[in-house]
């Protein structure tokens, strides 16, 4: 008789145990996601996408493993992802270590994945192994923390932190195959670089029925130019300068692009198979010129009112900014092969052509001016478009003055957020999530500390520079750039201190100390205090603020958004000694 077979005792777990299991499935889930995220957004894109974790190579003299390989054509990108919170650092030094033992023996390391990889060897070597363009990219679920310095001992690297990877996470969503020429741009790489030497023509002439003369534009000495173009053309030509991008750039104003819109949009072109008639708004590269009738060259001053001729565009990849229309030109995106209408739009991207009104700025014209010029031209379209949100406007308005009160005070925002004190604390973008939210310490704090124009009786740090005011006036940029260094130096040096006498505090996500309230209270006190101190350091801040100690748990902390003046009066009286009522 057979014995029967012993049932396993399920082991039962502590609480202790079930709390670890569930986190740990928690971050195993979170992991997953994250690289889910990853693969999905270049495949979208239209890249070839190699699962290479756990695949160890001998790549010179090291033993090399990478967690992916993405190409297209001859564009490849090696790629590490870490989900890792601690020895970041040390993590990231290893891999740009293995990285340029890559790039030292890439051979090597098409060799080992032809190996690995027989399904994809055919399109791994398709191409010459000195035509490829190869980038490392470091893709990190969490802030990565590294400052300006830290940025410049690993150059080999392109770091993609959470904010970044969801951008192009959400483009790839949107225009699919098309949002290639978005990852193109940012790794810098132009049409010419892609694929096979091109020996051909790398112009197309477009001709363009309606010249503007000078006398009807307003614009100063823009001229203006309308003419049509395809759809196809367009889309891989163009870029768009979109606030909430990778860029950091102070000089983006465009809103991000809306997935419904652009399906409405393609739903339409696809029932109607008809082009639009109001005009995309661009502004076209310095090297575009004109032909007339008879082949001609012609200057544009030579052109007269309304005269048939022809526009010759440079055939180059994001050579043509988009100020309006951005989603009536990705609607006609290259959509993938489960797109029940990229068939018909395939055939109407060649097809339509779209109106497109671009402006001509003079060769001469500061590129602070003419960003200036586009955002005004988008404010006046879209003022008053519900889809345009408040802080897209706000932003566009600190583009059209750079030195108004409000430009300089983000600009300083964004120099402090590269900063150890407050690295990566600030919301920079409508992409940052749980992050300190910045429009109301620019609008009632930070931009009375930072102005050039301070009003009648008030103080700010620009009384205390002593740089080149007349150059500010002037609108250099180098001297206002010297001027926001001066406000970040102070600021750091100040919060470095508030940092240091609350560093619990500091630390504690459920702390107000991180709060608009509490920082707005902290930079009107240090405004105020100006008068009577002067700009001072590190230890001067440090021993006043020894002796000023708050509670500033949510329970505890009584003041409110209303209160910042009434918050800085304690600062005053308890750590500076100063009679608040006076200043």
């Amino acid at each position: 008789m057979k014995k029967r077979a012993l049932k396993k005792q399920k082991v039962k777990l502590t609480d202790e145990q079930k709390k670890k299991k569930k986190e740990d499935q928690a971050k195993k889930r979170k992991a997953t996601a994250f690289r889910r995220k990853i693969r999905n957004t270049f495949v979208d894109a239209g890249f070839e996408y190699l699962n290479t974790t756990g695949f160890d190579m001998t790549i010179g003299h090291r033993t090399v493993e990478v967690d992916a390989v993405c190409f297209y054509e001859n564009i490849l990108l090696v790629c590490e992802d870490t989900t890792r919170t601690s020895d970041k650092k040390e993590h990231i030094r290893s891999k740009a270590e293995a990285f340029s033992e890559i790039a030292n023996n890439f051979d090597v390391f098409i060799l080992r994945l032809s190996e690995k990889y027989v399904d994809f060897a055919e399109k791994l070597n398709r191409y010459p192994h000195d035509r490829y363009l190869k980038y490392f990219l470091y893709f990190s679920a969490n802030e990565l923390g590294l400052t300006s310095a830290d940025l410049s001992l690993y150059s080999n690297l392109k770091f993609i932190e959470p904010r970044t990877l969801d951008y192009f996470s959400w483009i790839s969503q949107c225009i699919k195959l098309s949002a290639k020429y978005e990852i193109f741009r940012y790794l810098g790489i132009t049409g010419g670089q892609i694929g096979p030497v091109d020996s051909g023509d790398s112009s197309k002439a477009i001709k363009a029925p309606i010249i503007y003369p000078k006398s009807i534009t307003g614009l100063h000495k823009v001229r203006v130019v309308s003419f049509m173009m395809c759809a196809e053309d367009l889309l891989k030509s163009c870029y768009v300068l979109r606030k909430d991008n990778w860029e950091e750039s102070t000089e983006l104003y465009q809103r991000m692009i809306m997935k419904a819109k652009i399906k409405s949009i393609r739903d339409f072109l696809s029932k109607k198979s008809e082009s639009f008639f109001n005009n995309i708004i661009v502004v076209l590269p310095d090297n575009i010129y004109f032909i007339d009738g008879s082949e001609k060259p012609k200057l544009i001053e030579e052109i007269s009112d309304f005269e048939s001729c022809k526009i010759v565009l440079p055939n180059e990849l994001h050579s043509i900014c988009i100020i309006d229309g951005q989603h009536r030109v990705f609607a006609h995106y290259e959509g993938l092969e489960t797109d029940k209408n990229e068939a018909i739009i395939a055939s109407l991207r060649k097809q339509l052509h779209l109106l497109v009104t671009g402006l001509i700025f003079p060769e001469d014209m500061p590129l602070l001016e003419r960003i200036q010029i586009q955002s005004e031209i988008f404010l006046d379209i879209n003022t008053n478009a519900k889809s345009v949100s408040p802080d897209v406007l706000l932003h566009i308005q600190m583009v059209k003055d750079p030195l108004s009160d409000i430009a300089i005070a983000r600009r300083v925002i964004e120099k402090l957020n590269k900063e150890e004190v407050f690295l990566n604390k600030f919301a920079l973008s409508t992409l940052d999530e749980g992050k300190i939210k910045t429009a109301s310490i620019i609008k009632f704090a930070l931009r009375y500390l930072v102005t050039i124009t301070p009003a009648d009786g008030r103080t700010s740090l620009y009384m205390y520079w002593d740089g080149d005011k007349n150059a500010i006036e002037r609108k250099d940029e180098q001297a206002l750039d010297k001027y926001i260094e001066f406000c970040k130096k102070n600021l750091r040096t100040f919060f470095s201190a508030v940092k240091k006498n609350n560093s619990e505090a500091w630390q504690n996500d459920d702390s107000k100390l991180l709060s608009t309230i509490a920082i707005n209270g902290f930079i009107i006190a240090y405004n105020r205090q100006l008068s009577v101190n002067g700009t001072r350091e590190f230890e001067f801040y440090d021993e006043k603020l020894a002796s000023f100690s708050l509670d500033y748990s949510k329970k505890e902390f009584i003041y409110t958004s209303s209160q910042y003046r009434k918050f800085s009066d304690q600062i005053l009286s308890k750590a500076f000694g100063l009679d608040a009522s006076a200043i």
